[in-house]
């Protein structure tokens, strides 16, 4: 009896630690189910931060939309474009909102009506207005035409430069070309100004480092004046504007026809390296 009583004692004992081993082995799967759930909620609260660095650290992804549209009146009437939308999203919606903005306003419109604030509404208004003055029979009443175009300067983390080139014929003794460069943060969407990259204070080294530039491009000395035949600017000065873009190599700015010289001197471009820019970048 002793004896058999020893054997049950024994398997008693294992059967005591063999249960314990299952409560163990049930606690420890438990919690690594819970890990498991922990991680999945996890991931997904950090998907938003996820998204937002990814549009912060890679380039934005783009295409390019086109419109025409031709007068029913005279086939060489006509308003078009062809410019960079960027991907959906709250950055690309916020960039793609100021490109046809410029797109749109560079069209001239109606007197007495707002700027439009489609591409169909301002092909509608430049064609209906050229139009009016045909059925009128107005003197020089001829074939309008205006042509958009938009590029991608720039495509990088961080950063993206567009550029928007439009020409338009209304009549006169030449059609207008005009440029209009933008550089915007790809985390915000937020349009950057020239504060954004150099220290304060930079306008005074900044506009003598334009003029340098500009007395190498016409080959001027350092006494000559700006508004000479050579120069041929409005006037003995150049400064820096807002109309700039960011390339590859360094920051370069636009003036217009009749910005600072007159018509015939075309489109002036300034372009300066990130050397020559280097102790006024931020």
């Amino acid at each position: 009896m002793d004896e058999m009583d020893g054997v049950d004692r024994e398997i008693g004992k294992r059967y005591i630690v063999l249960k314990v081993c299952s409560v163990q082995l049930l606690i420890a799967c438990i919690m690594k189910r819970l890990f498991a759930v922990f991680m999945v909620f996890a991931a997904v609260a950090m998907l938003p931060a996820l998204a937002s660095a990814k549009s912060a650290a890679c380039p934005l992804s783009f295409g390019l939309y086109s419109y025409e549209q031709r007068s029913p009146l005279n086939a060489e009437t006509y308003w078009k474009c062809d410019y960079p939308v960027f991907e959906p999203s709250p950055v690309g919606s916020i960039i793609n909102a100021a490109i046809l903005k410029a797109v749109v306003s560079r069209t001239p419109s109606p007197e007495q009506k707002p700027a439009a604030a489609t591409v169909e509404a301002a092909a509608n208004a430049f064609i209906e207005e050229c139009e009016a003055l045909m059925k009128d029979g107005k003197e020089h009443a001829w074939a309008w035409q205006s042509e958009t175009t938009g590029e991608v300067l720039l495509d990088r983390p961080g950063l993206v430069s567009v550029s928007i080139f439009t020409y338009a014929f209304t009549g006169g003794a030449h059609g207008m070309t005009i440029t209009q460069n933008m550089v915007f943060d790809t985390a915000t969407g937020k349009q950057l100004g020239l504060v954004d990259f150099f220290t304060p204070g930079f306008e005074s080294t900044l506009d003598k480092l334009i003029e340098r530039r500009f007395r190498q491009m016409r080959g001027l000395s350092e006494s000559e004046p700006l508004n000479g035949e050579k120069g041929g600017l409005f006037e003995d000065k150049i400064a820096h504007n807002d109309n700039f873009a960011i390339t590859g190599s360094g920051i370069g700015f636009l003036y217009n026809q009749y910005d600072i010289a007159p018509y015939a001197a075309g489109q002036i471009e300034i372009d300066l390296s990130f050397d020559d820019l280097k102790e006024i970048l931020r």
